[in-house]
């Protein structure tokens, strides 16, 4: 079971055709597209001083934060679309703000950039601005100021990456998209001082355990509560859909489509990647079209030799360059280049497409995982420990890790899929009862990530595996070692 949660953490598959790496260009266009979110992001913060919001610019801002620009196969139309509807609305809002200190003859705080994007600007141009914003900060910024700001840009993306996802099941969520975007315009301030970026990133993690929380409670209002679960991992006789991805919306949408249409040929559906939970809710697990999860820890190899149409949704984040394209489909924001966009949420197309494909010829051995929760066990455990220390384990630890340190330390493991909530309450059971507490998560992807720093201000020992590029940057990993302590296994 472990080694379908690696996700893109496995360093093998994750070295393989580059997929640790981003492309310097890519990189570069994505830090244009962080920096005019920044910006906006200051001026609604100022506009907000002086009671007035602009919830579409704070959504859309949002939307902006949760995308991940790491495949240089990307499609650039759709990216510069994006990124000039970005800069048309920090022009808006900048507008505002200057307005209202005129009229009210107020000192005004602007940030210059003195970079217009529209329709006839290239990606060049792009490239060559966003060297310019480098050269800048290396000579404002000092080194840890840097590198904490860049652990608030992965923190506030993971909070985006969440919330946007939940906005779709309960629009609520949108409460927090000001608390996001507040948090993001730290990075603007070169002035700030580290405790304080410091202090503010503590306050900020209470949020986020906040969002991860109701997030999960979210689900399983609409999905039911999470049970046991056998999941088939060998594919059956017939057409096939895979979806990978991380937003459940999606996967169910396919499958109220494939209902309510009846192909007469048979359609299996699998999950791939993250989708794995959808198995644990009794909503998918019913579900007559949704026969098990496909694949490993490397989308771009399941993909190669996966015989069907494929569905990836919002939220996949992985390195895909070197794909042979013609039956994949996207629902990004920036989707990638030569893979069919998904419009106005009809998944029609993915459907046809399963019918014209081969699918598998014969069912395949059966092959399943049996997963079982331990919920009561742990909460038993919880309630009655009276030790002075105590480990926690978000999955399986390598075979070669040391741990002769704890060999006298009573050890849970919360095995895979973790749950949030049971981890969360057993955390403050236990501070109440003055345990010292030591957490590991042995393997990086996002969830992992995004709890970790739900819980860098409750004082507890945090170790987490090497985490991949892509997913967070050196500087965010060193701010984290040099001022949270956390250690990385």
């Amino acid at each position: 079971m472990y080694n379908y949660f690696k996700n893109i953490s496995e360093k093998n598959s994750c070295r393989f055709e580059g997929v640790c790496s981003i492309h310097p260009s890519v990189s570069a266009l994505y830090s244009v597209l962080l920096s005019e979110v920044r910006e906006i992001s200051f001026y609604l913060v100022k506009l907000k001083e002086f009671g007035m919001t602009n919830n579409s610019a704070m959504a859309f801002c949002i939307e902006a934060l949760s995308i991940f620009l790491i495949n240089t196969s990307f499609n650039q139309e759709n990216y510069l679309n994006f990124l000039i509807k970005l800069y048309l609305t920090k022009k808006e809002i900048k507008q505002k703000y200057l307005s209202y200190c005129s009229e009210n003859e107020f000192p005004c705080e602007i940030i210059n950039t003195n970079f217009e994007i529209n329709e006839k600007t290239t990606i060049s141009q792009i490239i060559k601005h966003a060297q310019s914003i480098q050269t800048i900060k290396q000579k404002n910024e000092d080194k840890n100021k840097h590198n904490l700001f860049e652990l608030i840009t992965i923190f506030a993306r993971l909070c985006a990456i969440s919330v946007v996802k939940a906005k779709k099941l309960d629009e609520s969520f949108s409460r927090y998209d000001f608390e996001i975007l507040r948090f993001f315009a730290l990075t603007n301030s070169y002035s700030i001082r580290c405790e304080k970026i410091i202090r503010r990133i503590n306050e900020f993690s209470l949020i986020a355990k906040e969002i991860i929380f109701n997030s999960d409670n979210i689900l399983q209002k609409r999905y039911g509560q999470k049970q046991d679960a056998i999941i088939k991992i060998s594919p059956k006789k017939g057409h096939g859909i895979l979806v990978s991805g991380d937003d459940p919306d999606e996967l169910e949408a396919l499958l109220v489509l494939l209902e309510e249409i009846k192909p007469k040929e048979k359609i299996n559906v699998y999950t791939n990647g993250p989708l794995i939970l959808a198995h644990f809710y009794p909503y998918f697990k019913n579900n007559p079209y949704l026969k098990g999860h496909l694949g490993s820890d490397n989308a771009q190899y399941d993909f190669s030799v996966f015989p069907g149409s494929i569905l990836i949704t919002k939220n996949f984040i992985q390195k895909i360059d070197s794909l042979y394209r013609g039956e994949i489909f996207s629902n990004k924001l920036i989707s990638f280049s030569k893979v069919f966009d998904i419009k106005n949420g009809n998944y029609t197309p993915v459907i046809e497409s399963a019918l014209q494909l081969e699918g598998f010829n014969s069912d395949e051995e059966n092959k399943s995982l049996n997963i079982s929760y331990d919920k009561e066990k742990i909460e038993n455990i919880v309630e009655n420990f009276s030790d002075e220390r105590i480990v926690l384990i978000a999955g399986d630890l390598a075979k070669n890790f040391e741990f002769e340190a704890y060999k006298d330390v009573k050890i849970i493991n919360f095995n895979c899929p973790l749950e949030n909530g049971i981890l969360f309450k057993s955390i403050e059971k236990l501070k109440q009862k003055g345990v010292k507490i030591t957490l590991f998560f042995s393997w990086c992807n996002l969830s992992n990530l995004f709890v970790l720093l739900a819980l860098l201000s409750e004082g507890i020992e945090l170790n987490i595996a090497s985490c991949p590029y892509p997913l967070i940057n050196p500087h965010a990993i060193e701010a984290l070692k040099e001022n949270f302590g956390v250690n990385i296994i």
